[in-house]
């Protein structure tokens, strides 16, 4: 199908559940609307529902593809109504198997020999199938039992038919609405495809396994089954198969004599540790991807399985991330909100007092609760509709992490209602910040950037100059602007002499270098905050 055919069809569905309502006020509704009503398909459509279903259908009855936008869409309650989100998160990615024959002829072409030579046995019958592969089960020639999993044939031209449209949608719809720029369609669409390409390519899945398991290989916490990377190609991939309890299964887990509290505070554990010790954590990690092995009752282990999507942060967004959890558990809301703004979350200017006031009434009462009674994934959803009143967007790794934490408190509440997510989280974070920012970290990393700030220290007064004369060109507001950002920075600093004072003086014989450039830069700071003033 074109991709032009394939716009009709998306705008018979359209019609068909009168999607043109939703659409923001604008001179050019009132012509959409009646176009909309002239189509039969509107004369005819399910009546009686809400906004939210409507979309919700519409988007199933489009396929696969556009079913893996409303999921995405479901977790981006910074942009959307909770009833749009709500409804959103009801759409099930449930499609028919293709002929195994037809999984077997690309085996064979990928690999360029017959299934028989590569394995021992392998079924034609599916395991498993979802939108963009599905999984056969073989054994490869020693015995060993494995999984194949087979891209869809012409998935591929489907996506990227199926993202033309959407991106044409985007562009459509920032061209008739101005407000479009505070959530950015074409920046959404743009996330959906990073996501779905990263699916369409199993070598990139392969190394994704390969990198967990490596981090989890004699960890009692993960189990992560092994890629046999020499039958693995970009449409083809074959891993060890795995036995285990479905995580949702609750009964057969308790039959199978696991503690329920252990094994929900060990899927915490892992969360935390993927975060903040690797910085790469499973960011699909719904009930059909993780398994409990039955193995060892009393120290239960999860398996996972479906690495194709990942999550990473920067080191910036990992501290920043690291801060806004302990402000929140801290209840320093002036700090957190000081961090939202630094970061350039807001896409326009924002009323600070009156964010944070928003922001004390939604996280205060929550923490006010018992431990074991406080939900993180309500907390989680009320701020992103604060955010989206208040037009400020998360990057879309952000987005994967908290609806990553939101599955994994969710899972481990099933396994465990009782489970206190904050209190086992907390002394894991703060492990983190000391290891990150505590005296024998930061003693390194100035060992390490001495040399460089060193050899910068003689272009120090060209660079004040050039600073104080960019500032002298610029508009009053904008002036006054620079000018509390550079005395923030130079408060930061100041604190941050005093904390590192001590470690410095006790590590000055094996690092002369470091206070003598750290003064010098102070000194130049220094200077820059009271010309600045003046």
């Amino acid at each position: 199908m074109s991709a032009l055919l394939r716009i009709f069809t998306v705008f018979h569905v359209v019609c068909r559940y009168r999607l043109v309502s939703l659409l923001p006020r604008h001179p050019a509704l009132i012509p959409l609307t009646i176009l909309e009503y002239l189509h039969p398909a509107a004369w005819f459509g399910p009546r009686n529902l809400t906004e939210g279903e409507r979309l919700r259908l519409a988007l199933q009855e489009l396929g696969p593809i556009f079913i893996k936008f409303g999921q995405l869409l479901a977790t981006r309650r910074d942009l959307l109504p909770p009833e749009w989100t709500d409804a959103l998160a009801k759409l099930q990615d449930q499609v028919a198997p293709f002929d195994g024959d037809v999984a077997q002829n690309i085996i064979e072409k990928e690999l360029g020999a017959s299934v028989e030579t590569l394995f021992g046995s392998f079924d034609v019958v599916p395991l498993a199938s979802a939108s963009v592969a599905q999984v056969h089960p073989a054994t490869l020639k020693d015995g060993r039992e494995v999984v194949v999993k087979v891209i869809r044939p012409g998935i591929e031209k489907i996506v990227d038919r199926d993202l033309r449209v959407m991106y044409s949608a985007a562009r459509w719809l920032e061209r008739l609405w101005r407000d479009a720029r505070y959530f950015r369609p074409s920046r959404v669409v743009s996330d959906y495809a990073d996501i779905i390409r990263g699916e369409l390519n199993l070598q990139s899945e392969a190394l994704n396994t390969e990198t967990m398991r490596r981090q989890f290989l004699f960890s009692p916490l993960l189990f992560v089954p092994e890629v046999h990377r020499e039958f693995s190609t970009k449409r083809i991939m074959v891993a060890e198969r795995i036995y285990g309890i479905p995580v949702n299964e609750i009964e057969r887990i308790k039959a199978a004599g696991i503690d329920p509290r252990t094994l929900a505070e060990r899927g915490v554990e892992i969360f935390f540790t993927q975060v903040f010790s690797f910085n790469f954590f499973h960011a699909d990690m719904h009930p059909g991807n993780i398994f409990v092995s039955p193995n060892n009752p009393e120290a239960p282990q999860y398996m996972s399985v479906d690495c194709a999507i990942v999550g990473r942060l920067s080191r910036e967004d990992l501290h920043l991330l690291g801060r806004l959890a302990l402000m929140v558990m801290r209840q320093d809301f002036s700090a957190m909100v000081d961090l939202v703004v630094r970061a350039g979350w807001a896409t326009v200017p924002i009323d600070r007092s009156r964010f944070q006031r928003t922001v004390e009434e939604i996280v205060g009462p929550m923490l006010s609760q018992p431990l074991d009674q406080l939900e993180f994934a309500p907390l989680v959803l009320k701020l992103f509709d604060a955010a989206r009143q208040f037009h400020i967007e998360a990057p879309v790794q952000y987005i994967l992490l908290l609806k990553t934490l939101v599955h994994v408190e969710g899972l481990g509440r099933s396994i465990y209602p009782q489970l206190d997510i904050w209190t086992l989280g907390r002394p894991l974070l703060e492990r983190w910040a000391l290891e990150e920012f505590g005296p024998l970290p930061t003693l390194k990393k100035l060992q390490q950037r001495a040399p460089e700030w060193l050899a910068q220290l003689p272009d120090m007064p060209d660079m004040l100059r050039d600073a104080l004369e960019n500032l002298r060109g610029l508009p009053q507001q904008q002036r006054d602007q620079e000018l509390r950002i550079a005395t923030q920075l130079l408060h930061h600093r100041r604190k941050l002499f005093a904390g590192i004072g001590g470690s410095a003086l006790l590590g000055a014989s094996a690092f002369v270098a470091i206070p003598v450039a750290y003064g010098c830069i102070g000194a130049g700071l220094l200077l820059l905050g009271w010309a600045l003033r003046r």
